[in-house]
This record gives structure tokens, sequence and C-alpha cells, in this order.
């Protein structure tokens, strides 16, 4: 079948010819019909630190939806032909975390795309416990933004202690930024989503779903925030993106006891203003991946028409295609670039 594969520790990836995966007893093989690339694609495209330790080689990709075509002895409650859509973390399922629902910080965890084979691909074997069945009426392109909405909801949801008439500033006008922002509004806060001047065409898709965008490099975010808020900060600072200087702005705009959430991935070390941290009584929490429970709660915003995920996918391509692919995310003149094997 056709791959897109990491196989070497340098920047870049492979379309080849691997061997279709084999299925275990608890597995199913899904046919994928769509598979999204993630920002963390994009760093194991460049093979940045954070990404050192993936395996090599490896199929890449952890965004997916497909059909099932196999199906494993030991499998229940899903059959040939069902529409599904996979979590990207297979748990150890025994360790504190797990236990406690909260496998996105498993202690022996593997990710697709990274220490397994993953979605982008013609076809990828799943433990069967890791899959959600699409509902009626749901596309396999809407199906393969699930697993990232996921994780939206969990940073949101579950780490973000958000209220009615706060102001949240979104640092990144990304997958994850704008989903985010959506998920903020549904509180009543209200919203800014920031990026830079190569975000023209996320801003765009931003400013269509009623957001109000500020381009840092072209307008003073600091001053604007204390503006909006009578010179005492915004309640909370969404940190998703990986660049050191929207870290060090969110430390700067936020009020006293607001809080910073922290969800990009950083190439490097970050130097931060601690003595204002300290001071001002900042929290600042990290939010990581998504827990099982959010798979449901993310297919059901997207049924209810609470979360636009349409507006975000602005391009699919065949797997051949993959360079392609991975330069229009990378140069930001997309936003969620899918395969459609």
């Amino acid at each position: 079948m056709r791959a897109v594969v990491k196989s070497r520790p340098e920047p870049g990836v492979e379309v080849k010819e691997v061997s279709d995966p084999q299925i275990g007893r608890d597995e199913v093989l899904i046919r994928v019909r769509a598979a999204a690339i993630c920002g963390s694609d994009l760093g194991i495209y460049y093979y940045t630190p954070a990404y050192s330790g993936m395996k090599l080689p490896v199929v890449l990709g952890h965004e997916f939806a497909g059909e099932i075509v196999e199906i494993g002895d030991a499998v229940k409650g899903l059959g040939v032909g069902d529409r599904v859509l996979s979590e990207s973390v297979k748990a150890c399922g025994s360790c504190r975390f797990c236990r406690e629902g909260m496998s996105n910080l498993c202690e022996a965890s593997t990710l697709f795309g990274i220490h397994a084979d993953g979605g982008f691909a013609e076809y990828v074997a799943v433990p069967y416990n890791l899959l959600h069945s699409m509902p009626e009426g749901m596309s396999f392109e809407e199906a393969s933004v699930v697993e990232p909405l996921s994780n939206a909801v969990h940073f949101v949801r579950d780490c973000t202690p958000i209220k009615l008439g706060d102001l949240a500033v979104v640092h990144g006008v990304g997958p994850i930024g704008i989903l985010s922002a959506q998920l903020l509004r549904l509180t009543g806060a209200r919203v800014l989503l920031t990026g830079v001047g190569v975000d023209v065409e996320r801003f765009r898709i931003a400013e269509r779903l009623g957001f109000e965008t500020v381009n840092v490099e072209e307008e003073d975010l600091v001053e604007k925030v204390m503006v909006f808020t009578d010179g005492e900060g915004a309640d909370i600072a969404f940190v998703a993106t990986g660049a050191a200087p929207a870290l060090r702005q969110a430390v700067q705009l936020i009020r006293k006891r607001g809080q910073v959430t922290v969800i990009g991935i950083f190439p490097g070390m970050v130097e931060i203003p601690m003595t204002r941290v300290v001071r001002r009584e900042i929290k600042m929490v990290g939010a990581y991946d998504a827990k099982p429970v959010n798979f449901g709660q993310s297919i059901d915003l997207i049924q209810s028409g609470k979360v636009n995920v349409r507006d975000l996918i602005t391009h699919k391509l065949p797997l051949e295609a993959a360079e392609e692919a991975f330069q229009l995310a990378i140069s930001k003149k997309g936003c969620k670039v899918l395969f459609t094997p």
C-alpha cells in the first residue's frame, strides 16, 4: 500500500510502498478515507528535538477516519463496513493516569504516527477499543478533525476555568487555536484570536466564524487588551502555538490571578518573566492531548452545529502529494490540510 513515511532523522517525508498492516485479535483494519496533518506532524517533518525519540521508520498520521474492512476474532460491537474514527493514544490501561480516565498522560503510551504506524496510508490497524462510530451525516473529512477538536475540548473544558463575560486571548490562529476559540466562545467569553502576518488565510477563516482577530506584527496586543479591560488584563491567555514570544506576551497581558493555558509544543527552552508571574499570582497550566471522554463530546459538538470544523478544511490531496501538503501546512496558506487516500 502507499503511505507517507518518516524514514530518517532529518527534515522531510517520503511516499513509499509498504506492506499492508496485519491485524491482531483485538484490532480492526481501516480503509483510510481522510487523514489530517497536525501541527505536531510539522515538528516531525523537521525532526525537532521534541520528536527525537520517535520510532523510525514510521507511517505518519494520528488524525484519521475511515471504514472497517477486516476485524479480529476478539473484536466486539463493530463490523465490516462500519464508519469509524480513532483516538490517537494507545494507552497501557493500568497506570495511575489510565485508571483515573486520563490516558492522555499514560506512563507507557504510544501514539499513532510517532511510535506506531499511523493513518497517512491506505490502511491502518487500530485496537477496536480506540474507535468511535461516526454518526449518520458526518463526513469522513469532518471525522478526521474530531481528534484535534477533542484535544481542544480537553484544553478548554478540563483545564481552563473560563466563565461568562471573561476575556480570553488565543495566541495562534491555527486549527487548534480556532477550535479552542469556538469552545471558549460557547462559555459566553469574549475571544480575541491572534496571529502574525503570514496567517492571512487563517485570519479570514476566523473572521468568517465571527471572531475578532489581531495581527501582532501590526498592532500592540498588550496595549489593546489593556484598553479593553481598563488596564486590568485578560482573564485567560491560551497559548496555542510553540512560539516563545507568544508565551512571553501572554504573561504580559494576563490579569492578576488570571490563567495562562499552554498547549503549544516548543522547539526548545523558553525564557519568561517569572517575577511577574509570582507577584501577580498568575496561574500557568500545561494541557496535553485528549481524554477518551472528549471524543464523544467532540462528535456531539460537531453534530449539534456548536463547533464548525468544515470551514477549517482548506485543502484535500492524495498521498502522492505529501510534500505539497506539508508545504501548504508549513506556509500557513491552508488551515487544515487533509489526505484523502
